[in-house]
């Protein structure tokens, strides 16, 4: 390979890469490693992700809620610690001085590696200790409150437990990142699999382990204990030694070796940053679990889990779809190209908004179902529900921190890595705010959870508004426009899903499915129903990247034919097959180290510019990096694969240009950003792949060979593939092209296509013109092709508009069109044109080529690119020689350069010219042409005859039509009729015109399902408020008939005595007084609280009602009851109740405490009430103080469900 340029910090330079040798094979080093690697990777990642949900699944549903919580509350302290002690420091300061040492030091970095191994064991040692003398009050004061519903005893005796796994966490990162710079990615892909498979042993074992832990008092050494919280510690014990076998083959030394290495402190501003950001992320945290822990049992383990159930479709959906666009993102970032910037930003929002809008939608509208279906087992069971509430009502929330994520990215490449921390004080401020709030605002403990949920939502939408504003700020408009209409069109779609969804359960009775599997099949069934009902929606909405997926699809499965394959390159010499030849540099991105958190925690990485480090191969680097030549002469050819740049500008579909995207080409900072993506290399015009190097401003740029355009080659990375030419004009090629992702037809006007611009970036140049093309994206007009994306290379570019069908404008002059069609043709045209001029801008309406006639008849521009020379004036003498040339088949102007002997202009032959230079009028040439349309079309060609706007071309064409048009007879009308309009003068096609006609239909019909299906919902919605609020078929009064469950307002009956115990009574038992009565509603607002005691006054006309239900239990809760307080601790032997709710289900239960939860009772007896006294035989193995009357069905009333209890007797043992 030929030597590299010296380093120099001037402009950037390109070079063409040598040709590939076939017969060689390539290098195996670390690139190809990499590849052979990366399927392994991805395994292990799907086998980490699936483990680690097993594993907690299992530590929910074996140990059960109290446990759970404390070993959750318990476990966050060794993460944390090891977390903050060296993953930041990890990220920030040691991964790239492990790179610089390995390429610096003559020893590739081994005593660096010796001195760091040894420091961070010594750091983390130390760490552990500190934190088991500091256990005692981070257990019971920090992350758990003293006087909370959590047992603080256990949840001490499991951190001294699992707190020596810092020093594992720390031990097994440390490692793992030694080995990625080494290209070793497969040990520290499956040591966390290790991790899980022992944690699921180990729980196995706890669930076969005889004897339960006991929570009063907590003794250290009872075997469940001991083996919960060792055998979780060993866990990650041989998550960190699983890679010890891995360095010894590595030839890595880890032998001791004191001193800490000068170029960790280079770093240590950007460590600080780093650092001060994960510690105040983790206070909220610490703030919320602690707020959990003091008012529900249950709470650590509902919230943590709940987030990490929220986790699981972002990091299938969003991390997998932003994987391609991240680095890109991230290097135009730290290269300043903001307006390449702002394109990335966009696309990845639009990416993020596709996949997380419907999954956020389902989650909301089915997220308890999704809780029980997942957690409704064991000893988790009476929880899950809760849990899926606190999913539900915190989905929303993954958007923001999507959002968040993205703009963390941005701060992090353009080196500003304070930004985040601020961003990440406002999201911890508002999360700890609302945090603290919820104890205040919730009206139940159970529902406290539910709110922190909530408040952490709440944090991420505040902290996305800043870093938007802060992006805002710092590039200007983020052109979000494109993206508020796919969010709606998304969000749109998804609420007709969830209709759908809801619909179907209501209709096939899925709503009534309770209990764990039931509702697993509950959830399957609508998933599926919602997504494809929402899948289909934004396919038929146009979303272009549905259509690709869908398309790729069909192709796969044969549904649709593959695209096609013209093999015209088959016989083309080797020069031309490298002509269209893209060389893919593979992503080390996608493959990043793994840590031992990475399955509860999401880290952003910040970027590292080599400059600051060494410039070393971009392979090194686990994120993005801006790079630069080293000069090395002895460089292997098959690294040259990493300078392959990857980032090209891209505007998606639908984007609309204000700032030139080439503005950055004139950067202040020295320097221009030659990056073409591997995806859009082909585009550039190179013959062979460029790399991107750096040389002295007077170097002149090497004479680059464009791409060989024939038909069947592929362009822009395989994108596009060229299917017809339509000629091109002044350095532009036109041609017809299929969008293989798309599977779409489009117009792609080539620019520079033969790399012949000896400046790029000036006004007349490729990046100028293609800046000044992006602009005409702000117009919708039919007399302009839609530009859909521009393409930018480092020199040259592609300009990819919506392909127009019909005829080229000399196919169609070559059929002799009337001249009133030619004329409302060219008015289209005319009035594009002067769309464009008000907007300071112009079309470069100059060559035939340029415009075709659509199916509807309109002359359009469909090769959109605006040249330097192009002005109004131009404009307007190009829309004159387009008339002329419409109607008499011949071009009326002398192209630059064109001699008389010039065959044709665009196939069409010039025109003849009287003695004053002007052409000959077209009604010399065709008699019927009407004067008027005959002389704008001369006037408009040159500039001193009177027409000098394009707004007066198309208003005296507008006339010429509407006059030359018969007046003497003038139809009537009716309402709704539209006037016929003559097809003679059309220049439509008819075939076109029926095949958009029978696209409207079908898209009628469309909105007519559509509306049917907006009835359907409204109909379901008056039906549910007609069942809640309308009168059932009662002769109670009206104020007891509208009582919907939710409050109550019963008077309090008439106090009575206690009653006594009858003389009568058998003497196997005798009645035992009621000290007091309370309502037991675990789920929502107690049922007629202040009626409670009617219950105790043996006078069957006072009644405890519950609320009046539309629904039976258990579908808007499990049920209610009442809770009886003894005065004294007693075996029962028997219930008596009397009611008048005959069907009314009611279960008998002891209870150990007076505000238990259901799970803490115990069923001693159950049955149906009658109409009067039901006694019910209990069977009670001790005595108990505590009786829950529990009703779990309710009697139904004319479709009113309500229960309503006069008198209870409670009978025990002597």
């Amino acid at each position: 390979m030929p030597a590299a340029a010296p380093h120099d910090r001037g402009p950037a330079r390109t070079k063409t890469a040598p040709k590939p040798e076939p017969a060689k094979a390539a290098p195996q080093g670390g690139n190809a490693k990499l590849l052979k690697d990366s399927g392994s990777i991805a395994i292990a990642t799907l086998v980490s992700r699936a483990t680690g949900f097993a594993k907690q699944l299992l530590l929910l549903t074996i140990l059960g809620p109290a446990i759970a919580s404390a070993f959750t509350s318990a476990n966050l302290v060794p993460n944390m610690i090891a977390e903050l002690v060296l993953g930041a420091v990890l990220t920030a300061i040691v991964v790239p001085t492990l790179v610089r040492a390995e390429q610096e030091d003559p020893d590739h970095g081994a005593a660096f590696v010796r001195r760091l191994v040894t420091a961070a064991f010594l750091v983390l040692f130390t760490a552990t200790v500190l934190t088991m003398a500091a256990t005692p009050i981070l257990a019971t004061h920090i992350f758990v409150s003293s006087d909370g519903k959590v047992n603080t005893q256990l949840t001490t005796a499991l951190t001294y437990l699992l707190v020596p796994a810092i020093l594992f966490y720390g031990m097994s990162a440390l490692f793992t990142a030694i080995l990625n710079t080494r290209h070793a990615f497969k040990p520290g892909a499956w040591a966390p699999v290790l991790n899980n498979v022992v944690m699921l042993a180990v729980l196995a074992a706890y669930a076969l382990t005889p004897g339960e832990i006991t929570l009063d008092p907590v003794r250290m050494g009872e075997p469940k204990l001991l083996l919960l919280g060792v055998g979780i510690t060993a866990g990650v014990a041989t998550q960190a030694l699983s890679l010890l076998p891995a360095i010894r083959r590595h030839g890595i030394n880890l032998k001791p070796l004191w001193g800490v290495d000068a170029r960790l402190k280079q770093f240590g501003k950007m460590g600080v940053a780093i650092i001060l950001y994960v510690l105040i992320s983790q206070i909220g945290l610490v703030v919320a679990n602690n707020i959990a822990s003091s008012a529900d049992e249950a709470g650590p383990a509902i919230f943590q889990n709940a987030w990490l159930l929220l986790q699981l479709p972002y990091g299938v959906l969003g991390v997998t779809l932003l994987t391609a666009i991240m680095p890109r993102l991230s290097r135009n970032a730290a290269d300043d190209d903001t307006p390449a910037v702002v394109d990335d930003l966009s696309v990845a929002t639009r990416l993020t908004m596709i996949a997380l809008i419907p999954v956020v939608a389902f989650l909301t509208i089915a997220g308890t179902s999704v809780g029980e279906a997942l957690y409704g087992y064991a000893r988790f069971a009476g929880d899950a529900e809760r849990l899926g509430a606190a999913v539900s009502w915190s989905a929303f929330s993954l958007i923001p921190y999507s959002l968040v994520l993205i703009h963390l990215r941005v701060f992090y490449a353009r080196e500003q890595a304070w930004t985040p921390t601020w961003i990440i004080l406002g999201i911890t401020a508002v999360k700890i705010l609302f945090s603290c709030l919820a104890p205040v605002i919730a009206t139940n403990s159970d529902h406290v959870v539910i709110i922190l949920g909530v408040a952490t939502g709440l944090g991420f939408t505040a902290g996305a508004i800043i870093g938007g504003i802060l992006l805002h700020r710092s590039l200007g408009d983020l052109k979000m426009a494109n993206v508020g209409r796919t969010v709606t069109r998304v969000l749109l779609a998804s609420i007709a899903g969830c209709a759908v969804m809801l619909i179907v359960e209501t209709v096939t009775g899925l709503d009534q499915l309770s209990g764990g599997p039931g509702a697993l099949l509950r959830v399957c069934i609508s998933a599926l129903v919602m997504f494809s009902v929402t899948f289909a929606l934004m396919r038929l909405a146009g979303i272009p990247e549905v259509v690709g997926i869908t398309v790729a699809l069909s192709r796969k499965l044969g549904i649709t034919p593959p695209a096609p394959d013209l093999g015209l390159g088959a016989g083309l010499p080797d020069d031309d097959i490298y002509a269209t030849a893209v060389l893919r540099r593979p992503d080390t991105y996608a493959f990043p180290s793994f840590g031992p958190s990475m399955d509860t925690q999401t880290m952003i990485l910040p970027v590292i510019r080599p400059g600051a480090v060494d410039p070393t191969a971009l392979a090194q680097f686990p994120y993005a990096v801006r790079q630069t030549d080293t000069g090395d002469e002895n460089a292997e050819p098959g690294n040259d694969l990493h300078e392959l740049a990857e980032g090209g500008p891209r505007v998606s579909d639908d984007a609309v240009g204000g700032d030139p995207a080439a503005d950055s080409a004139a950067r202040a900072a020295g320097g221009t950003s030659t990056d073409v993506d591997p995806a859009e290399l082909a585009a550039a015009g190179s013959d062979d792949a460029t790399v991107r190097v750096t040389g002295p401003v007077d170097v002149p740029r090497p004479t680059q060979r464009g791409p060989k355009l024939i038909p069947g080659a592929s362009v822009a990375g395989g994108r596009y593939r060229l299917l017809a030419d339509h000629g091109g004009a002044r350095g532009l090629k036109f041609w017809q092209a299929l969008d293989i992702k798309l599977d779409r037809e489009v117009a792609l006007t080539f620019v520079d296509a033969e790399q012949k611009s000896g400046e790029n970036a000036g006004h007349g140049g490729p990046q100028a013109i293609l800046s000044r093309t992006l602009r005409l994206g702000r117009i919708n007009s039919p007399g302009l092709a839609r530009v859909l994306d521009v393409v930018r290379g480092s020199s040259g570019g592609i300009v990819v508009a919506e392909w127009t069908p019909g005829r080229s404008l000399r196919e169609m002059a070559e059929t002799v069109p009337s001249p009133i069609g030619a004329a409302r043709a060219i008015r289209a045209l005319a009035s594009a044109a002067e769309l464009a001029h008000r907007g300071g801008g112009s079309l470069s309406i100059d060559h035939p080529d340029r415009i075709r006639i659509s199916a509807s008849g309109d002359a359009v521009l469909a090769f959109p690119g605006t040249l330097g020379d192009s002005d109004a004036q131009s404009d307007v003498r190009g829309l004159g020689a387009m008339l002329y040339a419409l109607i008499t088949a011949r071009w009326p102007i002398r192209m630059g350069g064109v001699t008389g002997t010039a065959a044709t202009i665009g196939g069409l032959r010039l025109a003849d010219f009287g003695p004053d230079g002007t052409p000959v009028e077209p009604r010399q040439i065709r008699p019927e042409v009407p004067f008027e349309i005959s002389a704008v079309a001369v006037r408009s060609l040159e500039s001193n005859k009177g027409v000098r706007t394009a707004a007066t071309v198309q208003h005296v064409l507008e006339q010429a039509s509407v006059v030359d048009q018969k007046t003497d007879f003038i139809p009537v009308l009716r309402l709704g009729q539209r006037a016929t309009v003559s097809s003679a003068d059309s220049l439509a096609d008819p075939e076109l015109l029926a095949a958009e006609r029978e696209r409207s239909k079908r898209m009628m019909w469309i909105m007519v399902g559509l509306g049917v299906l907006a009835a359907l919902v409204v109909g379901v919605l008056i039906w549910w408020m007609v069942s809640i609020f309308a009168p059932g078929a009662s002769d109670k009064p009206l104020d007891q008939q509208i009582n919907i469950g939710l409050t109550s307002s019963v008077p309090p009956p008439t106090p009575a005595a206690l009653p006594q115990a009858e003389t009568g009574a058998p003497s196997a038992s005798v009645p035992v007084p009621v000290a007091s009565a309370g309502v037991f509603s675990p789920e929502g607002t107690p049922d007629g609280a202040a009626a409670a005691a009617a219950v105790l006054d043996q006078n069957p006309a006072t009644l405890w009602r519950t609320d009046q239900y539309f629904q039976q239990f258990p579908a808007l809760k499990k049920g209610v009851g009442l809770i009886a307080t003894l005065p004294t601790p007693a075996k029962l032997t028997n219930v008596s109740i009397t009611s008048p709710s005959a069907g009314s289900n009611v279960e008998i239960r002891t209870s150990p405490t007076e505000t238990p939860t259901l799970d803490q009772t115990q069923l001693i007896g159950s049955a149906k009430l009658v109409d009067g006294v039901t006694d019910i035989a209990v069977h009670a193995d001790q005595a108990a103080r505590f009786v829950l009357v529990w009703i779990n069905e309710l009697a139904n009333s004319g479709g009113q469900f309500q229960t309503s209890i006069a008198d209870v007797r409670i009978d025990a043992a002597p």
